[in-house]
Parts: structure tokens; C-alpha cells; sequence
């Protein structure tokens, strides 16, 4: 794929993960950015991943405001692209794309937890606590989500990928 169709197409997957995050963002903790960047990861070159999140995250801190938390959203980010894209051989089915999808749903506030563990130990234990039945949603909507969603979402975005459109 060329370069300006590699930069359209980057900047309409950035735009469709800002609308569907938005889109959800009523329900508190159910989010599909999970399963495309899983399936981006599966699919793209770690080039176009780092630019599609890095953007994500940048945009969400404009729409949301640069804080205390900004730091951790692009760590969170570039962990699950990292970690799938380096998994991806592992990662053979839905079920565990599932299981890994709960971990990373799970373990989403640890990284914004950091700021509060420097400043103090039993600090990031309470925010950790504060957030736990959040996070048990988070992890169980990602499983349901994937579950649902990953072998069909996966097999059109693999044939677009695959087609050079």
C-alpha cells in the first residue's frame, strides 16, 4: 500500500475508534477499542499501529483535557498493540483473543494507578480498590465483546488489509 493510501486509510480507523469510544462512552467501562486495535494488530505493520495510537490517545486528551491520567492513556494504549502484535502467533481463536481481552480489561487502571502509588503506596491501593467492580466490568464486557464480534469483525478487516483497498 502506498503512503497516502496508508495515511488514509490510518486516519479513518483513527476516526472510527473515536466514534465507537464515543458512542459507548454511556456505558461505563464497555468500549470496542479493545477488539480493533486487537484486530489492527493482527493485521498491520507496528508502523501504522503506534501512529493510529498515538493519535487516539492524543485526540481523547483534546476531547477530555490533558491530566494526571494523560501519561498512562497512551502507555495503556501502546501495551495492548504491543503485546497482541508480538502475540499474534498465540493468539490463533476467539477464545483467546477473549482471554486476553479480560487481562487487558482487568488490568486497565494499573497504569493510571501509577501517579497515585508514587505518592504514596496505600494511595494507589485505594484507587486501585475504588475502581475494582469497574474494572470486573471492563474485563467481562471486553470477553463478551470479542466473543461476539472478533471472527467476523477479523475476517472483513483481514480481507480489506489483504485487498489493498
Amino acid at each position: 500500500m502506498n503512503r497516502v493510501k496508508s495515511i488514509v486509510v490510518d486516519a479513518l480507523l483513527i476516526a472510527i475508534l473515536i466514534a465507537l469510544k464515543e458512542a459507548l462512552a454511556f456505558i461505563p467501562n464497555v468500549e470496542v477499542v479493545t477488539l480493533l486495535l486487537i484486530i489492527f494488530s493482527m493485521t498491520m505493520k507496528l508502523e501504522d499501529l503506534s501512529l493510529i495510537v498515538f493519535s487516539f490517545a492524543t485526540i481523547q486528551n483534546l476531547l477530555y483535557g490533558f491530566n494526571i491520567y494523560s501519561i498512562s492513556y497512551y502507555l495503556t494504549w501502546f501495551i495492548i498493540i504491543f503485546v497482541t502484535y508480538y502475540l499474534k502467533n498465540i493468539l490463533t481463536d476467539e477464545y483467546r483473543v477473549a482471554f486476553i481481552s479480560l487481562i487487558f480489561g482487568l488490568l486497565f487502571d494499573i497504569p493510571f494507578s501509577i501517579p497515585y502509588f508514587l505518592s504514596g503506596f496505600s494511595a494507589g491501593i485505594a484507587y486501585l480498590l475504588s475502581g475494582f467492580v469497574f474494572s470486573i466490568v471492563h474485563g467481562i464486557s471486553n470477553f463478551i465483546i470479542v466473543l461476539i464480534l472478533y471472527r467476523p469483525l477479523y475476517k472483513s478487516f483481514k480481507y480489506f488489509v489483504d485487498s489493498g483497498l
